[in-house]
């Protein structure tokens, strides 16, 4: 009973992002009718989302502004926008229109990124190669970097090498993966790092 309260909303967390995480893949992957239906409900969710959270900022809002007897204009823009945000979601159902536009724009971030840690890489490992420290951690950043570098060079323009119905379905595995660290996190404590640093004493 106390892991159901302590983690419910981990759970309902993670349900409604593997639920859109699926329907990333559904919508990459699937032919215009099925794909349309799964923008559609990717729009309703995520409006109904935000239409919770305005709501419940807006009651809030009012409330505190009623006990402290002060404006709750501050506090209730931000929760009324996200409201309008969730209503204009269901509404128009243009959450397809935004992923598009997030595929637009993640391949010159990643482009970006990757240079700078490549850049970053070499760095270091220049500085590792005259200390004569490890040279994995530089190693790894170059990796990373190309990675990414190669990735948005082949997911960038209006026809990209990796199209964009496959840049959804990497997408959505990617959404549906952070769901399952969201609902497993519950149950596991995830490892962290921990760095110490020895000091030396004086003789």
């Amino acid at each position: 009973m106390d892991l159901i309260k302590r983690s419910l909303s981990k759970w309902i967390n993670g349900a409604i992002v593997l639920t859109l995480g699926i329907l990333i893949i559904i919508m990459g992957a699937a032919k215009d009718k099925a794909s349309a239906d799964s923008a559609n409900a990717i729009s309703v969710i995520l409006g109904v989302i935000c239409i919770i959270v305005g709501a419940l900022g807006l009651v809030l809002a009012i409330i505190s502004g009623v006990l402290t007897k002060k404006g709750f204009a501050v506090t209730g823009i931000s929760a009324g926008a996200t409201l309008a945000i969730g209503i204009s979601l269901c509404v128009a159902k243009y959450a397809a229109s935004l992923i598009g536009l997030l595929l637009y724009i993640v391949p010159f971030i990643l482009i970006v990124l990757g240079a700078v840690i490549i850049a970053d890489g070499i760095f270091m490992l220049v500085i590792s190669i005259k200390g004569k420290a490890k040279l994995l951690a530089p190693f790894v950043n170059i990796l990373v970097g190309t990675t990414a570098l190669v990735l948005g060079c082949l997911c960038v323009g209006n026809n990209p090498v990796i199209p964009q119905s496959a840049q959804l379905v990497c997408f959505g595995i990617i959404v549906v993966a952070y769901a399952c660290v969201i609902i497993l996190s519950s149950f596991f404590v995830l490892p962290t790092i921990v760095v110490v640093e020895k000091k030396e004493e004086k003789k």
